[in-house]
């Protein structure tokens, strides 16, 4: 479980990645890789490992995707899991200096990485089963280099030693009425709260009036908030990181997420190889296993959902219907950004 300072560095580095984030210069074309599966794994083999910038995975999802790989190819990965801002940061500084450390990055801002699309500082991942990911959450025209690998629906979450599920709120006006404590991200430093807030105005535009007066305690990112509840500070928290609630659970807190009726909003997380990566075999590689049915389906048991129409959800998380989907796109959450933070201190505070 995540520190208040842990939190607080997450969210400040996940802010400097949707707002600081330039695009690098354009690198010399990336040398060409085998079309064949066995002489890509060939290839890979003989460059010996691939480093992964985790900053869209969990430690978890990243040790998982991991261990996986080694099995499977006899490569090691080697990953730093930080922040997505801080990952960010990182693979810009090199970007700009020519000199890529990492293979592959992970990221859950979307739209650093289209700026770095654009600039052909990714590489072509050739996923065969592309067309599988669930359409909304990538954009698809033209069709980018970074793919989503898994994805969170906002719901709430809740402490189940104050809450009952059968008492748990089943809309949002039923939640918003709710005489109780409510920790609450701020859209101004967590990039999740921010989706949340711009979803929000498109589900119940009268949903963050309606906790104007409520006892909220304001978190710097969303991953403080399962903290917060299992401490008991707070009844409810929004939004919820599905992720983040299932490896608590994991850890014995009394913790469970709840999607009201009607519509949810989603917060995909992105991974891309880097064009100018020193493994390039590895890194298209493992992007492809991080997409591949089999590593699918271990990462929603481990709590997380997966991006392929063709796996169920985690064990405890609702199947949700496509059309209750709100996804909106990094440019257009980050153009609402100044009036989501305005509405949010004036109804919520912090």
């Amino acid at each position: 479980m995540p520190s208040a300072r842990l939190a607080a560095a997450l969210a400040t580095g996940l802010l400097v990645a949707l707002t600081a984030c330039a695009p690098p210069p354009e690198n010399p074309a990336p040398a060409e890789l085998p079309t064949d599966e066995a002489a890509l794994v060939a290839q890979a083999k003989k460059e010996g490992q691939v480093v992964l910038g985790a900053g869209g995975h969990t430690r978890e999802q990243a040790q998982l995707l991991a261990d996986g790989f080694q099995r499977k190819y006899g490569i090691p990965v080697k990953f730093i899991r930080e922040t997505s801002g801080d990952i960010a940061r990182k693979t810009q500084a090199q970007l700009t200096a020519g000199a890529v450390d990492f293979d592959v990055i992970s990221l859950n801002d979307e739209s650093t990485l289209r700026a770095w699309d654009a600039a052909k500082a990714l590489a072509d991942p050739a996923v065969p089963n592309r067309v599988q990911i669930l359409s909304g959450l990538v954009n698809s025209s033209p069709a980018p280099r970074y793919l989503p690998f898994t994805w969170s629906a906002l719901g709430y979450s809740y402490n189940t030693s104050r809450i009952s599920e059968a008492s748990a709120p089943k809309t949002w006006a039923d939640l918003a009425a709710r005489p109780s404590t409510f920790a609450v991200s701020d859209p101004g430093t967590s990039g999740a709260a921010l989706t949340y807030l711009a979803c929000m105005q498109q589900i119940d535009p009268g949903f963050l009036p309606a906790l104007k007066g409520r006892r909220s305690l304001v978190a710097s990112s969303a991953l403080a908030l399962t903290q917060m509840l299992a401490t008991g500070e707070a009844d409810f928290g929004l939004p919820a990181i599905e992720s983040e609630v299932a490896n608590a659970r994991r850890h014995g807190e009394p913790l469970a997420v709840a999607y009201p009726e009607g519509r949810i909003g989603a917060l995909p997380s992105f991974a891309a190889g880097l064009a100018q990566a020193k493994h390039p075999a590895a890194a298209r590689l493992l992007v492809r296993y991080q997409l591949s049915e089999d590593l699918q389906r271990e990462q929603a048991g481990q709590g997380s959902r997966s991006v392929l129409g063709t796996v169920p959800p985690p064990q405890g998380a609702e199947q949700l219907a496509a059309d209750r989907l709100v996804m909106i796109p990094a440019d257009q959450v980050k153009a609402q950004k100044a009036e989501l933070v305005r509405a949010f201190k004036a109804n919520v505070g912090g």
